[in-house]
């Protein structure tokens, strides 16, 4: 850690590094929005990088559809989480970021889904939102 700090790279981020069901709960939250529709809270929501890249109406919609249809989720239950950093080259802009996984049902006859928000750490410590997606269990 001292040797990252000297050459000015970013501190490595680990599971034991994040308050987990603080990020738990933040992802609920932003399911409920994703669920209501609620375009305003999604978009203050999201990270910097999401902000400078895509534009509102694009990520919002991206969000939300595909999902309207599917209504409120049923019985959804935390399942997973995973913090990895990405770097230089890869297929993501380098930074931290967070996986939460649900399991869920959604639709009208109950049909099992995967849900997955992504948080991006942002340089003042705050996890924002990266993105979503809702995919469903073979």
């Amino acid at each position: 850690m001292e040797a990252e700090r000297a050459s000015g790279a970013q501190p490595r981020i680990g599971l034991e590094d994040v308050d987990l069901p603080r990020l738990g709960m933040a992802a609920m939250r932003i399911i409920g929005a994703i669920e209501q529709g609620d375009t305003g809270v999604l978009w203050q929501a999201a990270s910097r990088l999401v902000k400078e890249t895509t534009e509102r109406d694009v990520f919002v919609s991206r969000l939300l559809d595909g999902r309207r249809s599917l209504g409120r989720g049923i019985g959804r239950r935390w399942t997973a989480v995973r913090v990895d950093r990405s770097r230089d080259g890869g297929p993501l802009p380098s930074g931290t970021y967070g996986a939460l996984e649900f399991s869920v049902s959604l639709g009208g006859p109950a049909i099992p889904f995967r849900e997955i928000v992504s948080l991006r750490r942002e340089d003042d410590g705050v996890w924002r939102l990266a993105g979503y997606h809702a995919v469903r269990e073979a």
